[in-house]
């Protein structure tokens, strides 16, 4: 028997409930007392250093580029599966979403 949390990530709408979630639990946060600590806790610089290399930013940016960075390879893996075996597998289907990106 499966963990209440196992079930829960295997449903297709678990992400979207989660995305609910911690958005009105930011909306909470931010009309709260609790404001001046989290935008602190955002501003918590992070480094990483490899030799003389040194990347130095806060973690709201951390987070904001990592999560841009995973967004664009979802959507990559995406574009791929329907172009390979989807819907946009024949050229004659693909022609308007193709024209679309295109034009932006």
């Amino acid at each position: 028997m499966k963990g209440v949390i196992e079930e829960f990530i295997e449903k297709e709408s678990s992400s979207g409930i989660l995305l609910i979630f911690v958005t009105v639990l930011a909306l909470l946060i931010s009309n709260s007392s609790w404001l001046p600590y989290y935008q602190q806790f955002l501003s918590i610089p992070i480094a990483i250093q490899i030799g003389p290399v040194a990347i130095n930013k806060a973690l709201f940016l951390w987070v904001n580029d990592g999560l841009m960075a995973i967004f664009f390879f979802l959507i990559g893996l995406e574009v791929k599966r329907e172009l390979l075996e989807g819907h946009l597998s024949s050229i004659k289907q693909a022609i308007l979403p193709l024209v679309a990106a295109i034009g932006g």
